[in-house]
């Protein structure tokens, strides 16, 4: 089943490629890299399981106004951007733990009460939708091609 390995493994690298380009490079969803350096895949039996940061759902679908989002991760993702904090008169204010803490809580808020991005209508940007369909118009042929190819060689060793 050699063929099918490779196959598998090839699926995934091809997932993680499109989630590259499209998320991170299309839809500019990278500020820390943490969401690039996340990305991975396993082949387990004739399985491909993809994990990335659980945040990665909430870029492509969008936040329903249910859920609050991760204070901690806000505030880190501020910090990294080089987001200053603001006074209540729009002033600059010190970037200290507690006024980045509250930055953080006001961005979260945000989100919650209006959506994940102005670019893309408050919604995800859907990007996770567009690789499903890909792979499956693509790994069917794939998988079906390498099955075949190892039947071959198991012919062959008969």
């Amino acid at each position: 089943m050699e063929n099918l390995s490779k196959a598998l493994n090839d699926v995934g690298e091809n997932i993680i490629a499109q989630v590259k380009r499209l998320g991170i490079e299309r839809d500019g969803f990278k500020a820390s890299g943490d969401l690039e350096k996340s990305l991975s895949y396993t082949v387990k039996g004739n399985i491909v399981e993809v994990s990335a940061n659980r945040y990665i759902e909430a870029l492509s679908e969008g936040i329903s106004s249910k859920k609050f989002p991760n204070v901690d991760s806000i505030t880190e993702w501020a910090k990294t951007k080089g987001i200053a904090p603001r006074s209540s008169k729009g002033r600059f204010i010190a970037r200290t733990d507690a006024n980045m803490k509250k930055l953080g809580f006001v961005i979260a808020r945000s989100i919650s009460n209006k959506g994940i991005s102005k670019r893309f209508g408050y919604k995800g940007s859907g990007f996770l939708e567009e690789i499903k369909k890909d792979v499956v118009n693509n790994v069917t042929d794939m998988i079906a091609e390498a099955y075949k190819l190892d039947i071959i060689v198991k012919l062959k060793e008969i």
